[in-house]
């Protein structure tokens, strides 16, 4: 574990001194060619320049450095220096909608169609996705207080996403979306959202604790449709990106929701300038860039500055573009029961390895992209033989043998 702490104040040292003395593990202070034992009053003021440094804990111990990190902030020890890994408790954060998905499952005996209950929503499915690999993963977004948003809390708990930020409201009804699967497993949507309580979060409620001390923050944009939500998201990111917190943008355009494709436009567009990294569909890049071909609207997004663009492709895998270009890379033979949940999942995979990684997304070369976003094709390819979004979402040695099939 590496954090970069903030000392200059005699104050400051004994602080330090006191978070990381009774620590079973080896801790250093190191500040250019200077290496000192953390541990020790006297090795920390030996320090030639005594501004700040870089505090080495012997441990990879993910809840041992969560806790650490936890005691620095509480005592305003660490530096804000843009570089989120360095203080992040969470590898990725999503904000946005958690909601019902009522899936077809054929008709009863007098010709009614049945439907299954299913957690879903895209940011959760992320989450879900990204968890179940081993990234430590919060939720901010509001529910109902009602038996669909006490269900989805005990979904996202079960699965051991940070929910402290997840909201019940009192005053409006969960979300809910219809999904009706053809033959070939592609999906049409009805929603009951008028208002849905995922609309209506402000951003006084957003829980910042969790907000700031995030790697990844990803967001979609049906948080992007009515206000007060449309506002908040843009808080969120920008402050977010001001903390040094990579932005994941997931346009995820669904008409039904929009006034109509102009209105949708304008607004899926307006979050571009803050994001790093996109992951989009073949409808959607032409909604963001008029562009109809991936290599094109991926390059024109990457001249507005986003670092990693990828556009998914359903069975022909996903098309990626960084600063050295572009790359088709090739998906999975699966046999396709339900696609619901395909693209998020493949995020979910894709954010995960990127969370892993101790580099800038401008260091990121496209063999290396290419890697990451196979990873990606091998966890959506396992989600879409099985029913439902995230019940649907593998876990590492799932995705693993999948790799080398």
């Amino acid at each position: 574990m590496i954090a970069k702490v903030i000392l200059g104040t005699m104050q400051n040292a004994k602080k330090l001194v006191n978070i990381v003395e009774h620590l079973p593990y080896d801790a250093e202070l190191c500040n250019g060619r200077y290496i000192v034992n953390a541990k020790s009053m006297l090795g920390v003021l030996s320090m030639p320049e005594f501004k700040e440094g870089e505090l080495h804990i012997h441990t990879d111990n993910e809840a041992e450095c969560e806790e650490i990190l936890e005691k620095l902030l509480e005592q305003d020890l660490l530096a804000d220096t843009n570089d989120s890994v360095s203080r992040s408790l969470y590898d990725i954060t999503v904000f946005g909608e958690i909601l019902i998905d009522f899936t077809a499952q054929g008709e009863n005996e007098d010709g009614q169609v049945l439907f299954a209950r299913n957690p879903g929503g895209a940011p959760a499915n992320v989450a879900v996705a990204a968890n179940r690999l081993g990234s430590h993963t919060a939720f901010l977004g509001k529910v109902g207080k009602d038996m669909h948003g006490e269900f989805l809390r005990e979904v996202l708990d079960r699965e051991q996403v940070d929910t402290r930020g997840l909201l019940l409201d009192e005053k409006y009804f969960t979300t809910l979306a219809f999904v009706d699967i053809n033959e070939a497993g592609e999906r049409t949507f009805s929603f009951a959202r008028k208002p849905g309580a995922d609309t209506e979060i402000q951003k006084e409620e957003l829980d910042i604790d969790i907000l700031d001390r995030t790697n990844i923050f990803h967001i979609g944009s049906l948080s992007l449709t009515d206000q007060p939500a449309r506002d908040t998201t843009f808080y969120a990111v920008k402050r977010a990106k001001n903390k040094g917190s990579i932005i994941s943008y997931d346009p995820n355009y669904r008409a039904s929701l929009w006034e109509n494709e102009k209105t949708a436009k304008r607004h899926m567009r307006s979050l571009l300038p803050y994001v790093d990294m996109i992951k989009m569909s073949d409808e959607e890049m032409e909604l963001l860039t008029d562009f109809q071909e991936a290599e094109e609207a991926a390059k024109e997004l990457y001249r507005q500055g986003i670092k990693i663009v990828a556009v998914t492709l359903g069975s022909e895998g996903a098309y990626v573009y960084c600063k050295e270009g572009g790359r088709k890379v090739s998906g999975f033979t699966s046999h396709v029961v339900d696609t619901n949940g395909a693209g998020d999942s493949f995020w979910g995979g894709f954010l995960y390895r990127i969370s892993k990684l101790e580099k800038c997304l401008d260091d990121l070369g496209l063999d290396e992209l290419e890697e990451i976003a196979r990873f990606g094709n091998a966890v959506a390819s396992l989600c879409v033989e099985k029913r439902g979004a995230i019940p649907a979402m593998p876990n590492l040695q799932q995705v693993e043998k999948r790799l080398v099939q």
